[in-house]
């Protein structure tokens, strides 16, 4: 069975945001700028000043702790700060972060 474009689409974008969210943890594994974060405006101002393709919001602390259904990766930064890579099932990969004034999550929005 050959792969609708749909299907090959969604497929796509499931790598691009893999990398992408990749990227954003690589770039911020060292380093305080995360801790620094107290607003939405200053997570999108940072997602801008790395030029990411992400969206964000910001989460209760109850839904970053929250058991996933699906991990796909976690850890820590150099600055403490958790994280965790997830999979909503039939939805896109997340990241979720937990730093010291806000918790949040990144996600790549499909067209």
């Amino acid at each position: 069975m050959i792969p609708s474009s749909q299907s090959l689409s969604r497929m796509a974008v499931a790598e691009s945001a893999a990398q992408e969210i990749r990227r954003f943890v690589e770039l911020h594994q060292s380093g305080s700028a995360l801790n620094q974060i107290a607003s939405l405006d200053d997570l999108n101002a940072l997602l801008k000043q790395v030029e990411s393709p992400l969206a964000a919001s910001l989460i209760p602390l109850e839904q970053a702790t929250r058991p996933p259904k699906i991990l796909v990766d976690s850890g820590v930064t150099e600055s403490k700060v958790p994280w965790r890579i997830l999979q909503c099932p039939g939805g896109p990969l997340v990241l979720q972060m937990i730093c010291e004034k806000v918790n949040f999550a990144l996600w790549i929005q499909e067209c």
